[in-house]
């Protein structure tokens, strides 16, 4: 049972970064948002993703190299 959830946890991981870095690029360079995020504002949620998805892999890089040691 515990293999399953670290598996799901990886991909959902996985999955998690490429949609906050996928939503960091799209506001940064597109028109997304731009009727309500402008200015500072924007700026910094994009840096507030692009911190989460660095965040997020970071939990993903530990939990892989915990289930390397474990022998998983």
């Amino acid at each position: 049972m515990k293999l399953g959830l670290n598996f799901i946890a990886v991909w959902f991981g996985i999955i998690m970064i490429i949609v906050v870095l996928g939503g960091a690029i799209a506001i940064a360079f597109t028109d997304v948002f731009s009727d309500r995020l402008f200015g500072l504002k924007r700026v910094f949620f994009v840096f507030m993703l692009i911190a989460y998805a660095v965040y997020r892999g970071f939990r993903l890089y530990h939990l892989l190299n915990q289930r390397k040691y474990r022998g998983e």
